[in-house]
């Protein structure tokens, strides 16, 4: 049964974009897109919710099921849209959460923001949310932020936000390129430019492989933040002997190559509700080197893949330096995967968006019909 699905995105750029693209052509439903650039994301969770109002209340189709990402206050949209949105179930997606999102300087959360997060998910009919991981966090955070309102009691609503919760990975949306290896073994770093990805202890583990004498060639591919952080362009000197691509690749065609001739992929993320690089990279043919922490083992499913435990390291840029320099001996002997590597691939064909797609198109539908 094809359904009239009408989509809200606030932040219509970056991986809410690729996500609510992808779903949309592989989805068997039809769709409306409402949308405002990704542009100052605190506004859209403040303030877009007058600016949609207006258009549903000029939007002449019928709805079957409205769904919206989590930049947005959806409590006063509902409310903004008289009764138009009465009887139409609405989805509330997660991709983060304000509760538990890194800010600067740490653990001063906004708590206007993180608040209004809470009566989004109150209001949605059903909450779906891009990992456990991101769904622990909030419910664990929201508990321990209502609970210092000793005035009132917020279980009813915290229980009822378990209860319509589900968990949607947000997939990948693409067909690997041809693995293209070099003779010397490389490695690639692929984020945002930003504080919460922890660059610096990327680029102190790089540098200590290069005053090791280690052989190695780098990528450092992602797309800057509102600020370059000094760390780059340090590196970039320190590091120039060794870099391959550096940068926000020119076209998704040479990001994906950058990660089909990647031998490691490394994350060094302090904050990371999912994982998209590590997927891209996973599926593209590269060993992923990642911290044992945030959403990384739900991602690789290491409570069903003990195994996998080789992929993670502890601690920082020392630790990251000496897990490399061991994955690399293993590599020069050919021995860089001690199990089946297309074990792992097929196990991250549940992440492509061909597959996710039909999952929550069959969720919509049984959303619709109640």
């Amino acid at each position: 049964m094809a359904l009239n699905i009408l989509a809200i995105e606030s932040y219509y750029g970056g991986s809410h974009k690729a996500f609510l693209d992808g779903w949309t052509s592989h989805s068997r439903h039809h769709w409306d897109l409402l949308t405002l650039p990704a542009e100052r994301w605190k506004s859209r969770v403040r303030h877009s919710a007058y600016h949609f109002a207006s258009e549903i209340l000029n939007y002449s189709k019928p709805i079957n099921v409205l769904f919206c990402t989590d930049l947005i206050n959806l409590a006063d949209l509902i409310a903004l849209t008289a009764n138009r949105l009465t009887t139409t179930p609405i989805v509330l997606y997660f991709h983060e959460n304000q509760f538990t999102y890194p800010v600067q300087p740490p653990n001063k959360i906004d708590q206007n923001l993180a608040f209004q997060n809470l009566t989004s998910a109150i209001a949605a009919t059903e909450i779906w949310w891009n990992s456990q991981f991101n769904q622990t966090q909030f419910q664990r955070a929201a508990s321990e932020f209502t609970n210092r309102l000793s005035d009132y009691d917020f279980s009813i609503y915290l229980e009822s936000c378990q209860s319509k919760s589900k968990i949607f990975y947000p997939a990948v949306d693409l067909s690997p390129p041809k693995v293209r290896r070099h003779s010397v073994p490389t490695i690639t770093w692929a984020a945002r430019w930003e504080h919460d990805k922890a660059p610096q202890v990327f680029f102190q583990a790089m540098d200590i492989l290069r005053r090791k004498g280690v052989e190695f060639k780098l990528n450092v591919m992602g797309e800057q933040g509102s600020y370059t952080l000094e760390c780059f362009s340090t590196a970039k000197e320190s590091l120039k002997n060794h870099i391959q691509r550096w940068g926000y690749q020119p076209s998704r065609e040479e990001y994906l190559n950058g990660l089909a001739e990647s031998d490691l992929f490394v994350s060094t993320a302090r904050h990371e509700f999912f994982g998209i690089s590590v997927c891209e990279a996973v599926l593209c043919g590269a060993y992923p080197v990642l911290p044992l922490r945030l959403a990384y083992p739900e991602v690789m499913q290491l409570d069903q893949y003990p195994e996998r435990r080789e992929h993670f390291y502890q601690g920082g840029a020392n630790e990251l330096a000496q897990h490399l320099i061991a994955r690399i001996h293993q590599l020069k002997d050919g021995q860089l995967w001690q199990y089946p590597q297309s074990q792992l691939q097929n196990s991250f064909t549940q992440y492509q968006m061909h597959h996710c797609a039909r999952q929550m198109d069959t969720r919509l539908e049984q959303i619709a019909t109640g």
